[in-house]
């Protein structure tokens, strides 16, 4: 019988967790600073 690794579970977790505070660093200039955006 397979068992999964609990800390195999957390590190999914925290992967998770990066990915949406990198979105948000990426998303929130974007959001903050439309102008700056289009004016590339």
């Amino acid at each position: 019988m397979t068992q999964r690794n609990p800390n195999e579970q957390s590190s999914v977790e925290l992967n998770r967790t990066s990915l949406y505070w990198g979105l948000l660093l990426i998303l929130a200039p974007a959001v903050l600073f439309p102008n700056h955006s289009s004016n590339q």
